[in-house]
């Protein structure tokens, strides 16, 4: 009996040692519930400067998953490399009442490389854990440490992890020593936030608590651009080896050119005979350019570069030259230099690329940014962009991938930052002409030439490219209200010089309008319908942006069958709004014909959720008078 009952005890202090209560998920508040699919419970992160070339971090994070959708908010990933060494990690999941689940060790943790399908050089390495959770919800714990010699990147803190995730507490600390110019910048801070900042000699503590999940909502702007965090940062700093010092934007960027760049733009002289060849007795620089941009194109294909000093510093245009790839740098760093035969002058340039998000460099907080690298070309008080990964890119186009952004230039002088092109709404333009026919069965027969530009020619000039079953599938899709269709033809023109994809398209289906009692009811619009109508929230709590206005103009001819009248047409129609333009003209021009002409205007813009529903509202208006329909009867 004895025994039995210290077997008892012995069993429930086991019980009690893995139970964290505080763990419980019953214990979250329920404003930290709502809208959130995973609740952050506590988040500590301290990070030390040991010196300009040393820092180490101790991280705890304790979350709690409340479904299936917050799984993709676990984080069980930790990066290392030859200049960051992990040397701690554990993690442990409770159940929902708090109890422990499981243990997990480093050597639980998988080891895989990060180099990917583009890379050809890549020494980064990743410890993650693949956990699969029994039920919902759990809670799950982690513990690191780690050292870098890298502190020109240092950490972002940020009191959020993502939309739909709450948090109950969050801390972040850092330590620093004297005379390394430490800095810091505070982003997306509002009263609405409560977080509490804490500075004292060598150290800097911010604290955040029960701050309320922000949910996405359509059209919501980036994460980046409504999360409060904190940027930190160096004067003197380290990376990959290489030290630096910069207080602004002239020093970083004379850092970069001199350290970095200098001495890797030396070609051979067989290639530099090559450009002089090439370039003949041609005097115009952007004609030269020209040809020096098809050449690289011509000649070379992307890869991924990412080895140490690798991941910052262009490999020799010299080894571009010979083996015919390079990552971004490589590339812009090789046009660079075959401009530089030309005698033609050209600047490195460091942007954050991406076609979902215009995302620029803070121009007020001097650190290592960007994610890309494009090529600066002076032309007048302006500069031409020339993007290098591109074997199909046209001359000096940028496209959505890079324009409308803080970028920095860097010079033998010092860095300059500047914002690449912007395409105004007039420039994203889609300019189609064209004719369709009804059948007295309501069938389609129709072509139409659209001729598009700016961020509408980066949207289609790829497709010439596309198979056939995919090119097939696109323009199904394109022309999505159209029951049945078939594309009858199609044709491009990709004018590269300008800058303008033509598509010619014959179309045909056997049913579009609906018949009725002698009558035909069809959609006036029937080649570019606007469709895109907001989704409707009753408490609209997120701004929203137009990121990239546009413009359309449509005319089109309609024709309908012999033995037919027209009955009724819609009305002519004609808005004006802060958010965009739209007209509509419906002119009856004989007994057979119809002239169909529109214009639809749509403005970039950053707005209040209070604007929302007004927006809402004329998106609502457009697509309503896109939809009108006609109404055509069979005669005697």
């Amino acid at each position: 009996m004895k025994s039995l009952l210290l077997l008892c005890i012995a069993f429930f202090s086991l019980q009690l040692n893995a139970q964290k209560l505080e763990y419980a998920s019953a214990l979250i508040p329920k404003e930290l519930t709502d809208n959130a699919n995973a609740v952050v419970r506590y988040n500590e992160e301290n990070y030390t400067v040991n010196s300009q070339n040393s820092l180490s971090a101790k991280v705890t994070t304790v979350i709690t998953i409340l479904n299936e959708y917050g799984l993709r908010n676990l984080n069980t990933q930790l990066y290392y490399s030859p200049t960051t060494r992990i040397s701690r990690v554990e993690a442990r999941v409770y159940d929902k009442m708090g109890y422990q689940l499981k243990v997990f060790k480093k050597k639980d943790f998988r080891d895989v490389s990060l180099a990917d399908g583009f890379s050809v050089f890549n020494d980064d390495r990743m410890l993650y854990l693949d956990y699969t959770p029994i039920a919902y919800p759990f809670t799950f714990v982690m513990e690191s440490e780690y050292h870098t010699s890298n502190t020109a990147q240092m950490p972002r803190w940020s009191a959020l992890s993502g939309y739909f995730v709450s948090t109950e507490k969050d801390v972040v600390r850092i330590s620093y020593p004297d005379g390394l110019g430490f800095g810091f910048k505070e982003v997306n801070f509002d009263p609405k936030f409560d977080i509490a900042r804490q500075q004292e000699t060598g150290t800097l503590t911010y604290t955040a608590r029960n701050i309320a999940a922000l949910k996405r909502e359509e059209g919501s702007p980036e994460f980046h651009k409504m999360s409060p965090m904190v940027c930190f940062r160096l004067d003197k700093f380290s990376l990959e080896g290489v030290d630096g010092h910069a207080s602004d934007w002239k020093e970083f960027g004379k850092w970069y050119h001199d350290r970095l760049l200098s001495g890797t733009d030396e070609l051979p002289e067989e290639t530099q005979a090559k450009v002089r060849e090439l370039i003949g007795q041609e005097k115009d620089p952007i004609k030269i350019a020209r040809k020096l941009y098809q050449y690289v194109q011509d000649r070379t294909r992307y890869v991924s570069i990412q080895v140490g000093i690798g991941g910052y510093k262009p490999m020799k245009a010299a080894d571009v030259d010979r083996l015919g790839y390079g990552d971004c740098k490589a590339l812009s760093n090789y046009m660079r230099a075959l401009l530089a035969v030309a005698d033609i002058p050209s600047y490195f340039t460091l942007v954050y690329a991406g076609d979902d998000s215009r995302r620029g460099l803070m121009r007020d907080f001097v650190s290592p940014q960007g994610n890309h690298a494009i090529l600066a070309m002076p032309n007048g008080d302006d500069y031409i962009w020339l993007e290098c990964t591109s074997q199909v890119n046209p001359f000096g186009f940028q496209g959505m991938f890079t324009d409308g952004r803080e970028v920095l230039v860097i010079k033998p002088e010092g860095g300059e930052i500047t914002k690449t092109r912007t395409f105004a709404e007039q420039h994203n333009s889609r300019l189609a002409s064209g004719n369709f026919a009804i059948a007295e069965d309501s069938g389609i027969t129709g072509a139409v030439v659209t001729r598009s530009k700016g961020a509408a020619y980066d949207a289609v000039y790829r497709n010439e490219r596309l198979s056939p079953k995919d090119k097939e599938k696109f323009y199904k899709n394109s022309y999505a209200n159209i029951s049945n269709l078939k594309l009858d033809k199609i044709e491009f023109r990709n004018d590269r010089e300008k800058v303008e994809f033509t598509e010619a398209i014959q179309l045909s289906a056997p049913a579009y309008g609906n018949v009725s009692t002698g009558r035909i009811m069809f959609a006036v619009n029937a080649l570019n319908p606007y469709s895109e109508t907001p989704k409707r929230y009753r408490n609209r709590q997120n701004p929203f942006e137009v990121e990239r206005g546009f413009f359309e103009q449509d005319e089109i001819a309609i024709s309908i069958p012999d033995g037919f009248a027209v009955e009724a047409l819609p009305s002519d129609a004609s808005l004006k709004t802060k958010f965009g333009e739209y007209e509509c003209k419906i002119v009856k021009q004989d007994d057979k014909n119809i002239l169909y002409k529109r214009t639809f205007l749509m403005k970039d813009g950053s707005y209040s959720s209070a604007e929302y529903d007004e927006y809402r509202q004329f998106c609502e208006q457009v697509a309503r008078f896109d939809s009108a329909k006609a109404v055509i009867y069979k005669k005697g």
